[in-house]
């Protein structure tokens, strides 16, 4: 079965160091119209993950999110086991919403709190307390909603080591299910490319930022949460099913703006112009007609990422080929380097990889 990603690009306030597609202060009603009309040009479609994020899904009223569950339960077909994914601001949710989540199908939430410290909450411009947070959390599970992500952001302006450890120790403490946690990134077009330009982000430097993520992944095997890609950790069974697909590279729907989807054989991907989109224009012409060598080596880099790895069976399942045939010399190189480890059947990325993983999984194209 197919994923299914619906993109809701709306905010009460963008972040400063947000590039996605995503805008603060619109009308939400004329896009969530064209969103239910698009829905319908792939009515029947089998489905077994679903993952609503943005901007803030939550942002939406009740009313509109309960129109949003129905049209998806109307549209499409949903397997009797679907994960059913919706992403959150904490200043966002109240009793009502997250009733309105648990009944209509929602059944694992992604808690967008970043920080549980307020100085680097306000210096990353998000709305919400670390106090924000924890409300939330109490009110998902008070509504049965117990499978819960939180995402994490390490190497923020200004913040020391022991910071991020505290975070990371609350995020772990509130009982959460799986914990993303993310380095910052400083993207082009946002509010902290332009203060990093000029000196004024004062960021943690690259041995700060890696002694960040080793404590996270110790720290979190420590609490019993398992790492299944190199920036996701999870407790056991909870592993985020609809972001697998992606790094399995298997087939998804992506609905809304600037959507991407994947589906025999093919990446397209909708309009980015919110103008456009809501005429009714949801398609670009864009679309890349994946050839056997694009396929591989997709597979490669996002089978990578994985902490299992790459299966040779599967390599050879799908390309009729061994993963020698195609990458032996690459893989031996590696091997002997120690970035890269054979072990069961699998090749996978070692400890030491990790700090430089793009360097290595860039010779796999």
């Amino acid at each position: 079965m197919r994923g299914l990603y619906i993109h809701i690009p709306f905010c009460l306030q963008k972040c400063k160091y947000c590039d996605f597609v995503s805008f603060a202060g619109c009308e939400y009603d004329k896009y969530m119209d064209m969103l239910f009309c698009e829905m319908t040009e792939y009515r029947g479609e089998a489905i077994d993950t679903v993952f609503i994020g943005g901007g803030t899904p939550t942002g939406l009223s009740v009313s509109l999110l309960e129109k949003l569950f129905k049209n998806i339960r109307q549209v499409f077909c949903l397997d009797k086991d679907c994960e059913f994914s919706i992403e959150c601001n904490p200043k966002t949710i109240d009793d009502d919403k997250a009733k309105c989540m648990s009944e209509g199908g929602v059944n694992r939430v992604s808690v967008g709190v970043q920080s549980f410290n307020d100085d680097e909450l306000k210096r990353l411009g998000r709305i919400h307390t670390a106090k924000d947070a924890y409300n939330t959390i109490n009110i998902l599970k008070k509504n049965n909603l117990h499978n819960i992500n939180i995402d994490i952001m390490s190497a923020l302006p200004k913040q020391t080591i022991s910071a991020f450890m505290s975070s990371l120790d609350k995020a772990a403490a509130v009982g959460a299910e799986h914990i993303s946690c993310y380095s910052l990134i400083i993207e082009e077009g946002t509010p902290f490319y332009e203060m990093n330009k000029k000196g004024g982000l004062f960021l943690p430097d690259e041995d700060a930022d890696r002694a960040m993520y080793e404590y996270a992944c110790d720290f979190l095997q420590r609490k019993g949460f398992a790492q299944y890609e190199i920036s996701n950790f999870a407790k056991n069974g909870r592993q985020c099913r609809h972001n697998l697909k992606y790094w399995n590279c298997e087939e998804y729907i992506g609905i809304g703006l600037a959507a991407h989807s994947y589906m025999d054989g093919k990446r397209f991907y909708n309009t980015a112009n919110l103008n456009q989109y809501i005429d009714g224009n949801f398609h670009t012409d864009d679309c890349l007609v994946l050839s056997e060598k694009d396929k591989i080596e997709e597979f490669m880099i996002m089978g990578l990422r994985k902490t299992c790895g790459i299966s040779e069976n599967e390599f050879l399942q799908r390309f009729g080929q061994s993963i020698d045939e195609v990458y032996g010399d690459i893989i031996e190189k590696f091997i002997v380097s120690g970035h890269m480890i054979h072990d069961c059947g699998y090749y996978r990325l070692s400890e030491k990889a990790v700090n430089v993983s793009n360097r290595v999984l860039c010779e796999f194209c």
